[in-house]
C-alpha cells in the first residue's frame, strides 16, 4: 500500500497573509490502493518503487508538519501541496521532457521532501512554516517543454505576537516587490523562477531569513543571487541597519572589507576590491551564524560571475571591538 496526496483544484498564490490565511482546505494526505489507482499520477507512482517510497516519505513529513501547525498554517501548507500537485502533473506528465515521466516525478518528489523540512520546525522562540507558491507558465522557446515556477517563502507559524504578524507580512510584501527586478526588470518574461530560503538565526528580538534566487530567462543563461531579510522585533519591528549592529566609531567597514578581500581577492583585483568595500556595508549581505557573520557576495562581486555566490565567515571574538552592546549575536 502506498500513500499520496490526492489531487486537488490548484489554488493561487495570494500577496497578503491574511488573504492567505482565509484559502479554503484541501483534503489531507491519505493511503490509497494501488488496485485501485485511477489517475495518471497514481499509476506512475504505483508502477515505480522508487517513486512508491518518497511519495510514502513525504506524505509521512507531511503529515508530521501538519500536526505541528496551527489552522491557519495547515491551510497554508494544504495549499502549498496541492499547488505541487497540480505543477507535477503539468511538468511531467502533461508534457513531454528530455526526461521521462517516472525521473522528472522522482526529482520533484525529493526538492519537496527537502521543502517540507522546513514546513514545521521550532527555532529559538517560533515555529516556522512555509508558503508555497508553485506554478508552470509558458514553455521553453525552443524546446516547447513548459517552465517551472516555485517560491517559497518563511513564515512564523506560532506564537504569534503582534511584531511576528508584522514581520510575516514584512516578509510576503518584500518578495512581491523583489519580483519587479526579476528578468532584468521585465518580470513577464518566460522564466525559469526558484526562491528558496533558509531562517539562520532567530530569538525573541531578532530574525535572520537567507533568501536564494535563481532565474533562467528566455535565452539567457541562469544566474542565482542571495539576499538577507534580517528583522529586529523590539521595540518596535524594522529591517536591521549598519548601527544595529556596529558602533559607527569603529572601521568596522574597513575591517570586513579587509577581511573579505584577502580570502577572496588575493590577487587584489581593483575592481573586486571595489565592490567588496561597498558590499560588505549592505545589511543584506551579512547571515547570523553562531560561528561568526557570514558575508555573502553575488555572483561578479567578488570573483568571476562563473565562481557562482562567495563568502567569508569573520568570527565574532574578532569582530567583538566593533560591535554594539545590544547587538543581535546567535549564542
Amino acid at each position: 500500500q502506498n500513500v499520496i496526496m490526492p489531487t486537488a483544484s490548484h489554488y493561487s498564490w495570494v500577496i497578503s497573509l491574511s488573504v492567505v490565511c482565509l484559502t479554503p482546505s484541501i483534503t489531507s494526505a491519505a493511503s490509497f490502493d494501488c488496485g485501485k489507482a485511477r489517475t495518471n499520477f497514481e499509476k506512475t507512482v504505483c508502477a515505480d518503487p522508487q517513486l512508491s517510497k518518497q511519495d510514502s516519505a513525504m506524505a509521512q513529513r507531511y503529515n508530521g508538519a501538519l500536526s505541528l501547525l496551527s489552522d491557519p498554517g495547515k491551510t497554508i501548507l494544504r495549499s502549498g501541496q496541492a499547488q505541487w500537485l497540480k505543477a507535477v502533473q503539468v511538468l511531467c506528465l502533461d508534457n513531454r521532457r528530455a526526461e521521462g515521466p517516472t525521473s522528472c516525478m522522482r526529482r520533484q518528489y525529493a526538492d519537496r521532501q527537502g521543502d517540507l523540512r522546513s514546513a514545521a520546525v521550532a527555532i529559538g522562540p517560533f515555529v516556522f512554516s512555509r508558503i508555497d507558491h508553485y506554478a508552470s507558465t509558458g514553455k521553453q522557446f525552443s524546446t516547447g517543454i513548459p517552465l517551472e515556477q516555485h517560491t517559497g517563502l518563511p513564515r512564523i507559524d506560532h506564537p504569534l505576537s503582534a511584531a511576528a504578524k508584522q514581520w510575516n507580512v514584512a516578509i510576503v510584501r518584500l518578495a512581491t516587490a523583489a519580483q519587479a527586478n526579476w528578468c532584468f526588470g521585465e518580470p513577464g518574461t518566460a522564466a525559469e523562477q526558484f526562491v528558496r530560503f533558509r531562517i539562520q538565526s532567530a530569538t525573541p528580538g531578532f530574525i535572520n531569513a537567507r533568501m536564494l534566487h535563481y532565474e533562467q530567462c528566455g535565452l539567457a543563461a541562469g544566474s542565482e543571487d542571495m539576499n538577507n531579510l534580517s528583522y529586529l522585533l523590539t521595540p518596535t519591528l524594522h529591517r536591521l541597519e549598519a548601527a544595529d549592529l556596529f558602533r559607527p566609531d569603529t572601521p568596522w567597514a574597513s575591517f570586513l572589507a579587509n577581511r573579505a578581500s584577502r580570502v577572496l581577492n588575493p590577487d587584489g583585483d581593483g575592481d573586486f576590491n571595489d565592490r567588496i568595500s561597498k558590499d560588505v556595508r549592505d545589511p543584506a549581505a551579512w547571515s547570523f551564524t553562531q560561528p561568526g557573520l557570514v558575508v555573502s557576495f553575488n555572483p561578479g562581486d567578488a570573483g568571476p560571475m562563473a565562481a557562482g555566490i562567495l563568502e567569508v565567515t569573520i568570527p565574532w571574538t574578532d569582530l567583538r571591538r566593533f560591535v554594539t552592546p545590544t547587538a543581535p549575536i546567535p549564542r
